[in-house]
């Protein structure tokens, strides 16, 4: 544009062409003019972007890498050809922390980053070709993936370190997120259970540092992507990143996991046993020789107690154990069970017993045993006020614990004296009637005497009941909610009397 037709300072300037006419311009339209005419002072260089850069942010304190996530940092650029007038161009980083543009104006440029990080270097410096460049930064929280260890087939142990470069942060949220996509990210991520492709796994610590090993259980014969990440209190949404690590997974192999069982309470005739296996368990199937000679093959969830019934007395017996997980079973496994004599209790004074065994947990059925278990001892032993006393149901406690004469404690041989029991209150599990090997008759009443109105779960495991061979009449008492429907479907096929 010609200098003499400047908009302030000219021979023929527009505001002494206005002032000659006798036209009357509102205020948008001068403003309009104006901005048509200053329009001719834009960047002339619009078609020259031979500029360019590559680079990454680097830890100042490591020399490595600072990983991100996608749109989790910025570089920044600020022409300085334009000073104070300009404004920022940004880029967003990618994942592994790299940056790269190959078209900007060539120019001399101030170069800095927005991230998760406490301190940066600032850069100025000409791009006026293709030029590689780092930018040196300390990040908020340092991370890294010590080790992976891959366990039968889809466990994956992930063990990761951690360090806060950030003192003055009080609390700091650290974890893992990983996906079947790289470079997984938390701002995609679900936490574990819910429906998506990535998950996290996120945990606040107050520790500077540290070191932690977490176990995934992952799907077959899949590739999977982990980082562990960190973000201190401080740093509003940005989290630092771990380099990325790759797993492969493979078949379920069942054969690697031990099988070592806890026994739980153990009669002359039964045992109960618990176990702890990783996830991808989902049964457990023990087959065993009973006394009368019957090979028994019975498959329990392992969220549930399994046991073992009718075994030779005082003896030990070899089991079958076979691992469960989908449609695979694992290969043959054993291990020995040695039952009780009929004179040794069953269950072992207090200060003797193992904390695992599972009688005591189930209060309703302790009780329903004790006021059996006193009406028929309290004669035995002088003790007639037990007999029928609104609180014979504590008998067991009361000589386990006050009088410190564990003796009185129901033997093997008194449980399996049992021909008639009735249980009350809450019952939630029957595997205490295992050992009653002559019980006849067995009667389910609502609580009264003890837990007033409560009744057994509707969902208790019936099929406890088979075992007890000679067992041939169940009474429910008013308000049970069991159903005969449900006596046949656990295979419980003797008589249901309903009161």
């Amino acid at each position: 544009m010609h200098p003499s037709f400047s908009i302030f300072n000219s021979q023929f300037s527009i505001f002494n062409y206005l002032s000659m006419k006798t036209i009357n311009i509102k205020p948008i339209t001068l403003i309009l003019c104006i901005l048509v005419f200053t329009g001719c002072e834009i960047d002339d260089r619009v078609d020259d972007l031979t500029g360019g850069y590559k680079g990454a942010f680097i830890d100042k304190n490591t020399g490595d890498t600072i990983c991100t996530e996608y749109y989790g940092a910025k570089i920044k650029l600020l022409d300085m050809e334009y000073g104070s007038y300009a404004q920022p161009l940004e880029y967003k980083a990618l994942p592994d922390g790299t940056f790269q543009n190959t078209k900007i104006y060539p120019s001399k440029y101030k170069i800095w980053a927005d991230g998760p990080f406490i301190s940066l270097d600032t850069i100025y410096g000409d791009i006026r070709k293709f030029t590689t460049m780092d930018l040196m930064a300390i990040p908020n929280m340092s991370l890294k993936i010590e080790k992976v260890e891959i366990r039968l087939g889809i466990i994956a142990d992930i063990t990761f370190s951690y360090s806060v470069n950030d003192i003055g942060s009080q609390s700091q949220e650290i974890g893992i997120v990983y996906s079947t996509n790289k470079f997984p990210g938390q701002i995609n991520a679900v936490p574990e259970g819910n429906s998506g492709s990535t998950f996290k796994r996120i945990k606040t610590v107050s520790e500077l540092q540290g070191t932690f090993t977490e176990s995934f259980n992952l799907e077959t014969n899949t590739s999977y992507y982990f980082r562990a990440l960190g973000r201190t209190s401080s740093a509003g949404d940005y989290w630092n990143y771990s380099r990325q690590v790759g797993i492969k997974t493979g078949n379920i192999d069942l054969s690697d996991i031990p099988v070592e069982p806890k026994t739980g309470a153990s009669s002359a005739s039964s045992a109960i046993i618990q176990w702890i296996f990783p996830s991808v368990v989902d049964k457990v199937k023990i087959s065993y020789t009973d006394r009368d000679g019957l090979e028994i093959s019975d498959i329990f969830s392992v969220n549930a107690y399994s046991y073992a019934a009718n075994l030779p007395l005082n003896q030990s017996s070899d089991i079958k154990i076979n691992l469960i997980s989908e449609d695979q079973t694992g290969p043959d496994k054993f291990i020995r069970i040695k039952t009780k004599s009929l004179a040794e209790q069953y269950i072992p004074q207090a200060n003797q017993r193992p904390a695992n065994i599972p009688f005591f947990y189930d209060l309703n059925m302790k009780y329903s045993i004790s006021r059996a278990h006193a009406n028929i001892m309290g004669p035995k032993t002088g003790n007639f006020d037990w007999v029928n006393n609104s609180m014979n149901h504590e008998f067991l406690d009361w000589w386990d614990t006050w009088l410190n004469a564990p003796q009185y404690l129901p033997t093997c041989e008194n449980m399996e004296d049992f021909t008639d029991l009735e249980i009350s209150g809450g019952i939630k599990s029957l595997i205490d009637l295992l050992p009653c090997i002559k019980l006849e008759r067995l009667t389910i009443t609502q609580g009264s005497q003890f837990s007033p109105g409560e009744v057994i779960s509707k969902d208790v495991d019936l099929s406890v009941l088979k075992k007890l061979k000679k067992l041939n009449t169940i009474t429910l008492g008013a308000n049970i909610p069991l159903t005969e429907e449900m006596f046949r479907k656990a295979g419980v096929t003797i008589d249901i009397v309903k009161k």
